[in-house]
């Protein structure tokens, strides 16, 4: 049980709250009863009364459902029908909200569906199934006339979700800078502070319980690529689909890269990247490595903490900052969405926030990572000869690449060494093509590493 007061009840305000108005019950449906599933329970425990009494409100957990079933007598599930069947929350007509919390694309897609096509709305932390199933999930929403919420989707406990679609809906936004994944920020943040491999900081997240035994979905950059495409949707009233989010993770990030970034004056993040230049102009939606320089408000992100940056034409920049995961972070963010829909409720206005732009047939047009313009840190491994220097210059002066600095450590004679650069903003069309004309070059050992700089 948590503590009075712990969720700072005292900081809301009650004030010409119709406390006294007769409300019907408003009937709530839980399937995953896991570590987020738990949480909402616990909240629910919590501030059941309040959201009755103060908020005028009447919520109550009818019905939770798990395949394991010994965790219901781990929560307070108080007088809430147990059971392991997602079929009774489906058949209840008195249930009015479903939250899904099992994820995944296929059992949660058909139980979401089934959901919807019988008028129930869904409140969903599924990440992955609205960014790859988004214009189905809500096709059928608009159809029955019920809406979607997904505030646990993006950023945990941050109002990221909400932020985008609601605050700074008078807005233009061009660029959203964000280190939204958990897990991968931890890892390079050890790896720069104890200056550890990464594959040994990777068993210290998994022993932590900050990465999955696979983990391959945080560390090659799919999760934050699914956030990175329902922030793009949302921010351009358009559906952006997940596999044209570039991706890359950060398994082939080296102590060697971090100490050299050091020296350079940067930290390198896992960063997704949306932005558009103007009205029309294709969207970029990437996910990669970045060196962000030292004074930069993201580079001070560390471990398990995610932010997201945004720049809007009226509000100017903006910061959201806190933990993207965790049991009662993403159940807060979960309850916000049932409040908000049981309000919608007892308003009459069930679908208050359309969301009939996230449509195949309104698909983003995406910018091709060849025509995007960034700085470039660049290492190669070359022999120790005379020349190599000159002939990378030559080649990078043939393509039109400036160069901003030049780092080569001393070593030992007769072993290869990395040659690192920082460039000036150029066309990464351009810098592709020097490299491999680079690399057919006998003095070069190894594949160039290539990282993307963001000031």
């Amino acid at each position: 049980m948590l503590p009075a007061g712990a969720l700072g009840r005292g900081c809301k305000n009650t004030r010409n709250i119709s406390m006294h108005q007769k409300r019907s019950t408003i009937n709530i449906g839980l399937i995953g009863a896991g570590v987020i599933g738990g949480g909402v329970i616990k909240l629910f425990d919590l501030q059941g009364q309040f959201f009755s009494e103060k908020q005028g409100l009447p919520l109550v957990l009818k019905r939770i459902v798990d395949t394991r079933t010994e965790r219901f007598a781990e929560l307070p599930v108080g007088k809430a029908i147990c059971t392991a069947h997602a079929e009774d929350i489906l058949s209840d007509p008195e249930i009015q909200i479903v939250i899904e919390l099992v994820g995944g694309t296929t059992f949660a897609r058909t139980f979401i569906l089934s959901a919807l096509a019988k008028k129930k709305h869904v409140v969903t932390a599924n990440k992955a199934l609205l960014a790859e199933r988004g214009p189905e999930i809500f096709g059928a929403a608009e159809k029955a006339g019920v809406s979607v919420y997904f505030e646990a989707a993006v950023g945990g406990g941050m109002p990221v979700i909400k932020t985008i679609r609601e605050a700074l809906v008078g807005n233009d936004v061009r660029c959203v800078k964000t280190i939204i994944n958990g897990t991968c920020n931890y890892i390079l943040t050890q790896m720069t502070e104890k200056e550890l491999p990464f594959a040994k900081v990777l068993a210290m997240a998994q022993k932590r319980g900050y990465a999955e035994a696979d983990p391959t979905l945080d560390v090659e950059g799919g999760d934050a690529g699914h956030k990175v495409a329902i922030m793009a949707s949302l921010l351009y009233d358009g559906y952006m689909p997940y596999d044209k989010v570039s991706r890359e993770g950060i398994t082939n990030i080296t102590p060697e890269d971090i100490s050299f970034a050091r020296d350079l004056g940067y930290k390198i993040k896992l960063l997704g990247v949306i932005q558009r230049d103007s009205d029309g102009a294709p969207v970029e939606a990437r996910v990669h490595p970045a060196l962000l320089h030292n004074s930069h408000i993201l580079a001070s992100v560390s471990d398990v903490y995610n932010a997201v940056w945004l720049s809007g034409d009226a509000v100017g920049d903006m910061l959201l900052y806190g933990r993207g995961a965790g049991e009662l972070p993403t159940a807060s963010a979960v309850i916000g969405d049932v409040v908000d829909v049981a309000r919608n409720i007892a308003a009459g206005t069930p679908d208050r926030v359309p969301m009939s732009f996230y449509s195949e047939d309104n698909m983003l047009p995406v910018k091709p990572l060849d025509d995007i313009m960034s700085r470039y840190y660049l290492r190669f491994t070359v022999l120790d000869r005379p020349g190599v220097l000159a002939s990378i210059s030559s080649v990078f002066a043939k393509y039109g690449i400036s160069i901003a600095a030049v780092i080569q450590r001393e070593h030992l004679s007769g072993q290869t060494l990395p040659v690192v650069f920082s460039t000036r903003e150029v066309q990464e069309k351009q810098v592709r093509e020097a490299i491999s004309e680079i690399e057919k070059m006998d003095f070069i050992k190894n594949a160039t590493q290539l990282i993307r700089i963001e000031d």
